[in-house]
């Protein structure tokens, strides 16, 4: 058994929903969702949501699947959060790892992931408002 394993159709969903309504500039972007199943950790945190960049060799193994050129970025979540906590939280994860992708049409290689920053911070803020301590809530 593997670390990874495709989201279900109700994830995929979530995902496409919230790319359609906060992200349509992304609309053409191509993202393979995960997810993880063993527990990660960073700085003493748990990870519920990542975003990665591919490279060649990981756009070449997905070409099959996207039926095209393979993915552009591969998003992983927490599958045991996933199964535990509320729609609302799981689109707040979704979202901030959205946020991290940036296309630079003028660039040879146009994808680029945007590390987190004090604006991105403030932004997160905001749009939690209504919950601002939601991650301490799920983790």
């Amino acid at each position: 058994m593997g670390r990874y394993e495709d989201v279900s159709q109700d994830v995929l969903d979530m995902v496409t929903e919230v790319r359609r309504e906060w992200f349509p500039d992304l609309r053409n972007v191509k993202i393979k969702v995960l997810f993880d199943i063993k527990k990660k950790m960073s700085n003493g945190y748990m990870v519920l949501g990542r975003i990665q960049k591919t490279n060649d060799l990981l756009r070449y193994l997905t070409v099959d699947e996207s039926l095209n050129d393979g993915f552009d970025y591969i998003m992983y979540l927490d599958r045991m959060a996933f199964r535990w906590i509320e729609d609302n939280d799981k689109i707040r994860i979704i979202r901030h790892e959205l946020r991290h992708i940036f296309i630079d049409i003028d660039a040879s290689n146009p994808y680029k992931i945007i590390p987190h920053d004090i604006e991105d911070f403030a932004e997160e803020i905001e749009f939690n408002s209504d919950d601002v301590r939601w991650k301490s809530r799920v983790v």
